[in-house]
């Protein structure tokens, strides 16, 4: 079995470049996914136990508002569904400011 030299060990920047926007994009979907799934479900439950349940309340239904403000714009869904990924970025973001403020 013949070894492979340095160079042909190296991965090239493109390939690496590639495959940094590919991890960012499962990130962003994995949180937006959270956003439009598993934040709705904390709202609700966040909602019954601190306010009580109330007439005509459902789960259901609070999935059907966010899906319904999502397709006539409404700020608050796209908080909701953005939200997540979007305070990842500001982490992100505050991070890098902090690492070039110390050196």
């Amino acid at each position: 079995m013949a070894k492979r030299s340095a160079a042909n060990r190296r991965t090239p920047a493109r390939t690496r470049a590639a495959r940094g926007w590919r991890r960012e994009a499962l990130y962003a979907v994995g949180w937006v996914a959270f956003g439009a799934i598993g934040l709705p479900i904390l709202i609700y439950l966040c909602g019954i136990t601190l306010l009580g349940r109330y007439p005509g309340a459902s789960l259901g239904r609070t999935f059907s508002a966010l899906w319904l403000g999502l397709g006539a714009p409404s700020a608050a869904s796209w908080v909701v569904v953005l939200g997540p990924y979007a305070l990842i970025l500001l982490l992100r973001l505050l991070r890098l400011g902090w690492t070039f403020a110390k050196s």
